[in-house]
């Protein structure tokens, strides 16, 4: 079974796969709409995303692409623990001056930066393998932020290990593919929806459903909705599996209050934590 992934090989996407889903074959993709638009069309069977971070919060750039899913759902859930680790093509410290990473990857480290190089460009490019790459064309002076494996596979030398600001820095991840798992018992469900108008109460109105059902949301964010200024798009995961009758009632209640509405499917909560100690 073939699961997209943001690459190239060696992404904290790419080692989430492989040890959460080690059943599956990587192939890895330059963009998250590109991993969304395979598994809707049936390209690839499965597709990786990750949808938040324990130091940066939302990915946004998937939440939006989210939005896009037609006919994908989300499986499964895993959550990865993600350590940071400064390579460079010859460990030369004092003449580092540029550092690569993704965006999120960047953020995660930026206090680290500020307070040991203070003086080093970081600079943002597509996933930490890429930025490996980069380092190693680039050459001396030149840096990559990324995990141990991906600094590794690409011949670059570590010059310092477990850069995170955040200690307890981990990724939750989703795997998308067809169809709706059955429920488990120890279930979660995530939905997006948007509303008619902007007026007082709205939000108030879905969180006392949830409220008065007893049901428990563990993830709530919004984006704008991209159509006028002030309208916004909610994410909502909460407990619970859509098949079963508390929870399809709930869903039915709120498709009456809303005007888009998605579900993005129901599948099993992460039952470890993977990745590095």
């Amino acid at each position: 079974m073939i699961c997209g992934y943001l690459g190239p090989q060696g992404s904290y996407s790419y080692l989430a796969l492989t040890e959460g889903f080690p059943e599956m074959t990587p192939e890895a993709c330059d963009t998250f709409s590109e991993i969304i638009e395979k598994v809707d069309t049936g390209a690839i069977a499965a597709g990786l995303l990750p949808v938040e971070n324990s130091t940066e919060g939302a990915v946004t750039a998937v939440m939006d692409s989210l939005l896009t899913l037609q006919h994908g759902a989300i499986q499964a859930e895993v959550i990865y623990t993600v350590c940071h680790h400064l390579f460079m093509a010859e460990k030369d410290e004092a003449a580092m001056n540029t550092a690569y990473s993704h965006p999120q990857a960047i953020e995660q480290c930026r206090h680290f930066f500020r307070t040991h190089y203070p003086g080093v460009k970081l600079v943002p490019c597509e996933s930490t393998s890429t930025a490996c790459l980069l380092a190693k064309e680039a050459g001396n002076g030149t840096a990559a932020i990324a995990s141990r494996w991906a600094g590794l596979h690409h011949g670059l030398k570590p010059v310092r290990g477990n850069i995170q600001d955040n200690r307890f820095n981990q990724t939750r991840f989703v795997l998308l593919g067809t169809g709706t798992p059955q429920p488990t018992g120890n279930d979660k469900t995530a939905i997006a929806f948007s509303f008619h108008r902007d007026t007082a109460g709205n939000l108030y109105e879905i969180l006392k459903i949830f409220a008065e059902a007893n049901v428990n949301l563990t993830r709530i964010e919004s984006r704008p909705a991209k159509m006028e200024l002030g309208q916004y798009v909610f994410f909502i995961d909460f407990e619970g599996h859509q098949q079963e009758p508390a929870i399809g009632a709930i869903l039915e209640k709120l498709r009456l209050l809303t005007r888009t509405f998605i579900i993005f499917g129901s599948f099993p909560r992460a039952q470890r934590v993977l990745g590095e100690d």
